[in-house]
């Protein structure tokens, strides 16, 4: 391991561990389309040239959290801190298949039989990160169109959507975008990135998950981002997501109380019929749940 990555490696902060019951209520089989889980790491360990290190937040973690407020369902996406690994995943949605799905990070040398083994596991989509390879591998986007998987990005910035903008353009199939491509909030919703979105999301192939983590506030209700997410209820609620990114890695503002992330929804969707196909109809039409 390179002993100057391990200096670089920053301490991410706990989730708040004791979530406020919302006043909303959500709907029936209502899904978090973005979660992480982390060990346990005495069996499933994380990348050695991670760059944060993380407390244990486990399946049993996650269901309590859910219960607490109202969740049903969740799609557990890969974070950077596991690389490849995909074993811990596999134990995940393995225990949970009912209400859970999983979106991995393969490795550039995965073999037929192992995606077809996470396929048959819950395994719905491969997730491309530009922090952590700015080199978007097309091929194995291409290839895992015959598994039937989806392409998930996530960007961060300006810069890095121009890399990857063109590629995101041509993706083959279903496509999702992770917090909203990350607009830029100082320009507003008139620019050039967040105009991006919403092309994307008038292909018919892209759907897009609405998300706080864009915002510039560092605390609660975040309404930098209101302006964002009306533009999208109001153009294409049948293709729009909701993800909390529970346990919140990598987040070194005053860490939110997922309970109050939960009551957002209500000033971000106040329609009860669109809440409803935002946070249960939608997931569980992409994701191949039990109709909602």
């Amino acid at each position: 391991m390179n002993a100057d990555r391990v200096a670089e490696r920053r301490l991410s902060p706990p989730p708040d561990r004791h979530p406020k019951t919302p006043k909303l209520k959500l709907p029936k089989s209502a899904c978090d389309t973005h979660v992480h889980i982390f060990g346990p790491q005495e069996r499933f360990p994380l990348a050695p040239g991670r760059n944060l290190t993380v407390e244990d937040c486990t399946l049993d973690d996650l269901l309590t959290l859910q219960r607490a407020v109202g969740l049903e369902r969740a799609l557990l996406v890969q974070s950077f801190q596991h690389g490849h690994a995909y074993e811990y995943m596999l134990d995940v949605l393995t225990r949970a298949p009912d209400r859970l799905r999983g979106i991995t990070s393969p490795a550039p040398d995965v073999t037929d039989s192992e995606i077809d083994l996470m396929s048959k596991a819950g395994v719905v989509g491969a997730r491309f990160a530009y922090p952590a390879d700015p080199k978007l591998d097309t091929r194995m986007i291409d290839r895992l169109q015959d598994f039937g998987w989806q392409t998930h990005y996530f960007v961060h910035g300006p810069e890095q959507l121009a890399a990857w903008r063109d590629a995101i353009s041509a993706t083959p199939g279903k496509f999702v975008l992770e917090h909203m491509l990350w607009p830029p909030v100082a320009k507003g919703i008139a620019s050039a990135e967040f105009r991006f979105v919403l092309e994307c999301l008038d292909t018919g192939r892209c759907w897009v998950k609405l998300s706080p983590r864009f915002s510039a506030e560092k605390t609660l209700p975040f309404a930098d981002t209101l302006p964002f997410i009306h533009a999208l209820v109001a153009r294409h609620p049948e293709r729009l997501l909701w993800g909390s990114d529970w346990p919140h890695p990598n987040y070194f503002d005053p860490m939110p109380n997922d309970g109050d992330l939960v009551d957002l929804i209500a000033n971000w969707i106040p329609d009860a019929a669109t809440r409803k196909l935002i946070l249960s109809d939608n997931p569980a039409a992409l994701f191949g749940f039990a109709p909602a």
